[in-house]
């Protein structure tokens, strides 16, 4: 269950635990077994299947084999360890892993997965046993193992898609909480498919209108044992607003747990869709560990491997445009060939970005002055036809040869190839919380915005192309951006 190294527990392993532990067993619709757990009847059928199913594997795969019917019983003896000893490590582990607490019908391929893991540690703990103490040398283990994941995975999926199934897998849900969240979380035909949702009971404060879809089962939460008991629930799905105060929350816990009822919950502060969520203990401390998604370590070495080649390769080949342009700007006015500017890289460390000047000496002590003549908002600074450009800049910047000269950044790897423009430190002390999030990786020469956005999009819409990247980063992406970039380029749409 641990991830190796951190403590934490994966994202997709701790979905599958807490799902375990939550999805407790529930109640049939059907009126004649309202008083009966919904599971009873379901669970002593399933049962009896996979005992039926793990004899019909085992005698196929040659248990008993040799052995007469009119063997005397101590004969038998070996062959009925064996299978004894099969069922009992099955339901062990069924138990252990979670077999049967979630909804199948909304994740059948976990199901197999489940079953594939289960009937594995079945077969081997059982087969090395029957093997080397009950003698069952005619047990063919590799049968065994082929048939009996055919066999489980196939009849639990058929048994699924039946409305026995469904009913099994649906526990009697309430929410607690009147949010939007709270709301997302009981709607649409996925939700309705894993769950029988009987109602609501808000947190104080909140309004309660937000769940007109479902019945009120109590004024607050001070009165959830009540409706937690009339009404038979399994399950509560905890899903707070803003305004909650946590000690509201946290008698809410306390009440279910005494009533042994199982918990999911859902805080809105986690409704941010770049966070990887786990599990972490400190101290004995259980906590929640956030992070954002790791690009492998592969995929970066082959993305500067990437840069090294590409830049090095691009320098060789426009040597002539890159002396021509250097000319140009130290023949027609007055000032050094390149422009180095302080940028901001990597997790806030800053560098010297170079560039071909394409201002006259001094203009950036300018730029506050004509601020307001700024045609892209927020914290960003453009304006067409910019006064400082020179005649010589300005054609550069159409075809972005100014930006030439950061190849030398790319192979001192300062940037990348591909990746988020490089701000100024000015402009990043005005990004808001999510913005800052665009420095969190190596800036590029160009990105989804140089190719797509440029002068046509909104500061907050240049971010969230960024951040589109970053989410959402491969090495094909890489490749397919380059490309089109340099598509760009020959058309002449820089500013």
């Amino acid at each position: 269950m641990y991830r190796e190294g951190d403590g934490d527990l994966a994202p997709d392993l701790v979905t599958d635990e807490l799902a375990a532990r939550s999805a407790t067993p529930a109640l049939l619709h059907s009126p004649s077994l309202a008083r009966m757990p919904r599971s009873s009847p379901f669970r002593l059928l399933r049962t009896l299947l996979d005992s039926i199913c793990i004899c019909a594997v085992l005698v196929l795969g040659g248990l008993g084999h040799g052995i007469r019917s009119s063997a005397p019983l101590v004969d038998w003896l070996a062959p009925a360890a064996s299978l004894a000893t099969f069922v009992g490590v099955w339901f062990l582990m069924a138990n252990r892993l979670g077999l049967d607490m979630f909804p199948v019908r909304r994740n059948r391929r976990r199901l197999v997965r489940r079953v594939t893991e289960t009937w594995a540690m079945t077969w081997g703990v059982g087969g090395l046993l029957s093997v080397s103490i009950f003698g069952q040398a005619h047990l063919d283990v590799w049968t065994v193992l082929g048939a009996g994941l055919a066999l489980l995975a196939g009849y639990r999926l058929a048994l699924a898609a039946t409305p026995l199934g469904l009913q099994d897998s649906r526990p009697r849900t309430l929410v607690v909480g009147a949010c939007s969240s709270a709301r997302s979380l009981s709607l649409g035909e996925g939700a309705q498919e894993g769950m029988a949702f009987v109602g609501f009971v808000p947190f104080p404060g909140e309004d309660a209108t937000t769940m007109s879809h479902l019945p009120r089962l109590a004024a607050t939460t001070e009165d959830l044992r009540s409706a937690v008991t009339e009404h038979r629930i399994d399950l509560a799905l905890v899903s707070p607003s803003d305004r909650t105060v946590t000690g509201d929350i946290r008698r809410v816990f306390r009440s279910c747990d005494e009533l042994g009822l199982g918990v999911q919950y859902f805080p809105s502060f986690l409704d941010l869709q770049h966070l990887r969520v786990g599990l972490t203990w400190r101290d004995a401390r259980l906590g929640l560990s956030m992070n954002s998604p790791a690009n492998h370590a592969f995929g970066l070495l082959v993305k500067r491997v990437i840069d090294l080649v590409g830049a090095t390769a691009g320098l060789l080949a426009l040597l002539p445009v890159f002396i021509a342009c250097a000319l140009a700007v130290k023949l027609t006015s007055k000032g050094p060939v390149f422009y180095r500017q302080v940028r901001v890289g990597r997790n806030g460390e800053t560098f010297a970005c170079l560039k071909f000047r394409t201002m006259h000496d001094g203009a950036h002590d300018q730029q506050e002055k004509l601020r307001a003549a700024s045609t892209q908002d927020g914290p960003a600074f453009k304006i067409p036809h910019d006064p400082r450009i020179t005649a010589v800049g300005r054609v550069l910047r159409k075809f972005s040869l100014d930006e030439l000269p950061q190849l030398l950044n790319v192979l001192l790897g300062d940037m990348s190839l591909v990746g988020p423009r490089p701000p100024i430190p000015t402009e990043v002390e005005k990004y808001t919380w999510w913005q800052r999030r665009r420095i969190s990786v190596k800036p590029g020469l160009t990105c989804v915005w140089q190719v797509w956005g440029r002068n046509r999009v909104s500061f907050k819409r240049w971010v969230e192309m960024d951040l589109f990247y970053i989410d959402n980063w491969s090495l094909w992406l890489d490749l397919k951006l380059i490309a089109h970039t340099v598509r760009g380029v020959l058309r002449g749409t820089g500013m």
